[in-house]
Parts: structure tokens; C-alpha cells; sequence
């Protein structure tokens, strides 16, 4: 009895399973680079975008025995597709409205203003701190450390860096309050 339960080894699954394990994966991997480059390079509504991804994953399961480098594939299967959108639908698209064009402005551009102020006021905020002061924030805000790697830099326990960081923020912060406070004439 146990000789045979020995011998008997688990199924493997059906061949139709592992490919379709292996599409999700695929897929899963591949689809937001699909759909942002045919939105961010090609300026495709997302809507459309997706649906052009989609298009460029049922393209795959046609050829896939053909391909050989798949992610070159991909990212000239939805250049290609996205192109092929514009083609059929650019003679729909009337020229741009400057009304149009204002109502959707460019994100790289949109609250410029208040982030440049931000930054100029933190900045403010980080000179007015000790040199000692703006690295710890720097390492921490800046370059991303965690609090556990800044202990270990500076050689101190992880629970002091975290009240230092704290202390430093609460200073930064009241600076940053001191220089937003309006200035009167005397």
C-alpha cells in the first residue's frame, strides 16, 4: 500500500492550464506598459488605449510560436496599433480648439506655481536648520533611507534617529511657519 502511493506522482496540470498561468502572468506584466505608451507616446484616450492592448495580447496568442524577443514585440505591436488608431480615426478629428486644449491642460504643467512656492519655502525652511539637521532630512526625504539605514549612518539607535527626524521636522516646520507669517512695516 505504501509502495504504491510512493510511486504514484500528482498530475501534472493540463497544458491548456500552464498556458493560461502563463498568459495572466504575461499580461498582467505587460498591460499598464501597453496602455501608458499608447496614451503618453501617442496621446490614444486611455479608453481606447486599453482596448488597443487588448487587441495587441489576442495579436500575441495568434503568433506567439513566431515571436522571439516578446517585450520588443509588444512595444511595436501597440506602436503599430496605436499609429493604425490614428490612422483610422484622424480624419474624424477636426483641429484642436484652444477652448478644448484649455480645458485639459498639460499635467506636467497644471499647479506649477504652488509646487515651485513649495519648493522655495522648503528650501527656506531646510537653511534655516543645522548642516547635522538637513543631512538627517535630507537622507530621510530627499534620498529615501529609511529610518533603521540613517541609524545605522549616523551610528546611533533606530527609536533616537526617529525622534530626531521628528525634531527636526518640528523645527523645520516652525521656520517654515516664522517665514509665512506677513511681514509689518514699522
Amino acid at each position: 500500500m505504501a509502495h504504491e502511493s510512493v510511486n504514484e506522482l500528482a498530475p501534472l496540470p493540463p497544458r491548456h492550464d500552464i498556458d493560461e498561468e502563463i498568459f495572466v502572468r504575461l499580461y498582467e506584466k505587460h498591460c499598464g506598459l501597453l496602455v501608458a505608451v499608447a496614451v503618453r507616446k501617442f496621446q490614444v484616450p486611455a479608453d481606447d488605449a486599453e482596448a488597443l492592448a487588448h487587441e495587441v495580447f489576442l495579436s500575441y496568442l495568434k503568433r506567439k510560436d513566431e515571436i522571439r524577443e516578446l517585450q520588443k514585440w509588444l512595444l511595436g505591436a501597440i506602436c503599430n496599433a496605436s499609429r493604425y488608431y490614428w490612422r483610422q480615426h484622424g480624419r474624424n478629428i477636426e483641429q484642436l480648439d484652444m477652448e478644448l486644449a484649455a480645458e485639459r491642460p498639460d499635467p506636467a504643467s497644471s499647479n506649477i506655481l504652488e509646487m515651485m512656492m513649495a519648493k522655495i519655502a522648503a528650501g527656506e525652511a531646510l537653511a534655516g536648520l543645522p548642516p547635522r539637521w538637513q543631512h538627517i532630512l535630507r537622507l530621510r526625504y530627499f534620498e529615501g533611507h529609511s529610518i533603521n539605514e540613517i541609524a545605522e549612518q549616523l551610528g546611533v539607535t533606530a527609536k533616537y534617529t526617529q525622534k530626531l527626524v521628528t525634531k527636526c521636522l518640528r523645527r523645520a516646520e516652525e521656520i517654515f511657519n516664522a517665514s509665512e507669517k506677513p511681514r509689518t512695516k514699522k
